[in-house]
C-alpha cells in the first residue's frame, strides 16, 4: 500500500453519484437500525469540518503535505454527509441538512472550544505529536470504511450499497494516506513509538464519541459489528493497526465492541432502545440558540418566530 499525495491532490474530487438509482430508493426497505446508522454516519461526516478546526491549530499542520491532504480530505467529507442525507430525504425522512448541522454542533456547548485549546496546547509541547495524530487517523478512517461496509451487509439495500461503495474507495484513500504517514514517522523513531502507544491507550476514542453519547456510539457498533463476522472485521481492524512500529498488540475496536457488550450485560435494553424509539432526531439545544452561536439571522429569526 502506498500514497501519492501529488496524485492525491489532482484526483480529488466530489464522490460520483452517476448512475445510482436514486429514484427506488424506496422500493427497499431499511429497518430502524440501518437508519439510526446512516444518521449517526450523516452526522460525523458533516461534522469533519469541526475536526478540521482543530487540526489546525496544532504544531501537525505546519507540515505542507498534511495541510494539501486535510484541504482535500475536508471536501471529499462534505459530499459524504450530503449524499447520504439525500438518501434519507428519498426515503422519506424529512430534515433540513444546514438545521440538523447547526443544532449538532450547537448541542456541543462549551466542551468543543475546550477540546480545540488542549489539542493546541498539547500538540506544541509534544514533539511527536503527529505520529498519534496520523495513528487516530489511520484507526478511524479503517473503522470508518469497515462500517460502512458492515451497513451494506447489515441493510441488503441495492441503491444505499451503491452509494456506500463508493463512498468507501474515498475512505481508503483517507487510511492510506495516515497509515503511510505513520508508519513514515514511527519507523526507527523510539520516542514517537512509545509517546503514541501510551496516548492511544488514554485519548483515542470510536469515531463520534463527543458528537454523540456513549448510548448511541454503541447502539451503532452494536447493530454493526455483534456478530461473529462483524467482530472478526474489528479485530482484523485491530491487527493491521498493530502493525504499525510499536503498536503491535494493542486493541482498539474489539476492545470497544466488548465494552459495548459488557454494558448490555448490565442493561439489557442499552443501545436498542435508542434505535427503537426512533432516536436519531437532533433536538434543537436548551442550552444555547443556534443563532446566537452562528450570527446568522435566518437562524435567530426561526428561534424567535413563535
Amino acid at each position: 500500500m502506498s500514497f501519492s499525495i501529488e496524485r492525491y491532490k489532482e484526483e480529488s474530487k466530489k464522490v460520483d453519484t452517476t448512475g445510482i438509482a436514486w429514484d427506488d430508493v424506496t422500493k427497499h426497505t431499511l429497518s430502524k437500525g440501518d437508519l439510526f446508522c446512516l444518521h449517526y454516519m450523516m452526522d460525523i461526516e458533516n461534522h469533519v469540518p469541526l475536526y478540521l478546526s482543530h487540526l489546525l491549530v496544532t504544531r501537525a499542520c505546519m507540515d505542507p503535505i498534511l495541510t494539501a491532504f486535510l484541504a482535500c480530505w475536508n471536501y471529499e467529507e462534505l459530499w459524504h454527509g450530503e449524499n447520504i442525507g439525500k438518501l434519507l430525504n428519498l426515503y422519506g425522512i424529512e430534515f433540513d441538512t444546514q438545521d440538523r448541522i447547526a443544532h449538532v454542533r450547537a448541542n456541543l456547548g462549551v466542551q468543543n472550544s475546550v477540546s480545540i485549546l488542549t489539542t493546541m496546547a498539547g500538540s506544541w509541547m509534544l514533539k511527536n505529536f503527529s505520529a498519534v495524530y496520523l495513528s487516530i487517523g489511520a484507526i478511524n478512517e479503517l473503522s470508518t470504511a469497515t462500517g460502512y461496509g458492515a451497513l451494506i451487509r447489515k441493510s441488503g439495500h441495492p441503491v444505499l450499497k451503491d452509494l456506500l461503495s463508493r463512498i468507501i474507495k474515498d475512505e481508503r484513500r483517507h487510511f492510506a494516506f495516515y497509515y503511510n504517514s505513520a508508519k513514515e514517522w514511527l519507523t526507527g523513531n523510539e520516542r514517537a513509538q512509545k509517546l503514541d502507544r501510551w496516548m492511544l491507550n488514554r485519548v483515542w476514542v470510536p469515531v463520534g464519541v463527543g458528537v454523540k453519547k456513549q448510548e448511541e456510539v454503541d447502539a451503532l457498533a452494536l447493530h454493526l459489528f455483534d456478530d461473529a463476522e462483524g467482530e472478526q472485521e474489528l479485530i482484523e481492524i485491530d491487527e493491521k493497526i498493530g502493525k504499525l512500529p510499536g503498536l503491535a498488540g494493542m486493541r482498539f475496536m474489539s476492545k470497544a465492541l466488548y465494552e459495548a457488550r459488557e454494558r448490555v450485560a448490565r442493561n439489557p435494553r442499552w443501545g436498542s432502545r435508542l434505535i427503537e424509539n426512533e432516536e436519531w432526531a437532533i433536538k434543537p439545544t436548551k442550552k444555547s440558540l443556534v443563532g446566537e452561536l452562528t450570527g446568522r439571522r435566518a437562524y435567530a429569526v426561526a428561534e424567535e418566530t413563535p
